[in-house]
């Protein structure tokens, strides 16, 4: 009986460890593709900056509780994914710290799309961007 309580809470603790990570939804990564190929360079983006939030890791949910906080972007995933950290320590280091890293920058980017699709410097930028790259001009041509 209690070896089949412990095995249903630690299958429990497995999954909500690899359902926290943060992921791009599908337009945020098309924008960051269009952005790469115009030269973008989307790594330069340092809201979070990755390797302090994997350091930050080694004590159990920190580095989550520092991606959470000043951003609205998926707070309670954060702060969700840093208490089962603390819970499941010293077990959380294996997916804690690397999934910390990887979630800063996916927040990163996250940023980067939010500027160039809603910020006017972004979005003027980006109009630029269009402009100078394309290659064929779309639509019909004019009929004589």
């Amino acid at each position: 009986m209690m070896r089949d309580f412990l095995r249903g809470c630690g299958m429990w603790v497995i999954v909500l460890a690899f359902s926290g990570c943060m992921s791009l939804s599908p337009a945020e990564k098309n924008a960051v593709y269009e952005l790469r190929s115009y030269g973008v360079e989307t790594e330069a983006v340092r809201l979070k900056e990755p390797a302090t939030a994997a350091w930050l890791n080694v004590l159990p949910g920190v580095g989550h509780f520092y991606l959470a906080s000043g951003t609205d972007e998926s707070r309670g995933t954060l702060i969700g994914m840093g208490v089962v950290n603390v819970l499941t320590y010293p077990l959380s280091w294996f997916w804690g710290i690397p999934g910390a890293y990887s979630d800063a920058k996916t927040l990163n980017k996250k940023d980067l799309v939010r500027f160039y699709q809603y910020m006017p410097q972004g979005q003027e930028e980006l109009s630029a961007l269009r402009k100078k790259h394309r290659l064929v001009e779309l639509g019909l041509p004019e009929i004589p």
